[in-house]
């Protein structure tokens, strides 16, 4: 009887990227491919300790964790950025209510956002301003609106069925058509879909408009 051959002996006749694939997928060393070079030592970081990784992340060591600081920086500077006016030209020296209401609304406090608006009115661009603000604004009510109309559309159900507190199943019927709301809704839906569509169209001829008139800055993307 043939001795039975060992699978070192028989790795000797396949080729080397069908004994890889096989060594892959039974969790075997390929003793015959032997890599050098750097091997990643772990590094233990004290508290305090800041550092950037290969990617270009800086990391911050706290007491049993760390902390990505270049996501708290952004953080940071979205929250700085309701708080101050971006307004080059600002001497306001201290926000009141109304500016830091201001603020956040359209990032200038009340007296910058005045000067600025007057800035538009004398050379003409402030009513295409003004109708872009509100175009803009028409625009994400009307998103909202259809999304709710898509979420009630889904809810519509012909019976409701819940247990109530005695531990017992009980059954709700509609007192009107399931179909004949469903119908009204979809009718909601393709009303607001058509609003988009023309809100949008209104919107890219306003930026337009905006941009014959050198006032990009306006244009929110």
């Amino acid at each position: 009887m043939a001795k039975r051959k060992s699978f070192d002996e028989k790795n000797k006749y396949i080729h080397p990227t069908r004994k890889k694939i096989i060594d892959t997928v039974f969790g075997r060393d390929d003793n015959t491919q032997k890599t050098f070079g750097y091997e990643k030592q772990s590094e233990k970081r004290k508290v305090g300790d800041v550092w950037t990784d290969s990617e270009g992340v800086t990391w911050e060591q706290k007491d049993g964790f760390k902390t990505n600081v270049t996501k708290l920086d952004d953080v940071r500077q979205f929250i700085n950025s309701l708080k101050e006016c971006k307004s080059e030209e600002c001497n306001t020296k201290q926000y009141s209510r109304i500016d830091k209401k201001t603020i956040i609304k359209t990032g200038m406090c009340l007296d910058c956002l005045q000067r600025f608006e007057m800035k538009l009115k004398t050379d003409g661009t402030y009513p295409f301003y003004e109708d872009y603000k509100i175009t803009r604004n028409k625009l994400a009510y009307a998103r909202e609106l259809k999304q709710r109309y898509e979420s009630a559309l889904g809810d519509v159900k012909d019976r409701i069925e819940f247990v109530n507190d005695k531990g017992e199943i009980e059954v709700w019927k509609w007192e009107i058509d399931p179909e004949q709301v469903r119908a009204d809704i979809r009718k909601d839906i393709e009303s607001a879909t058509e609003a988009i569509e023309l809100l949008i169209v209104r919107k890219a001829k306003l930026e337009e408009k905006l941009t014959e008139l050198n006032h990009t800055e306006l244009i929110v993307k």
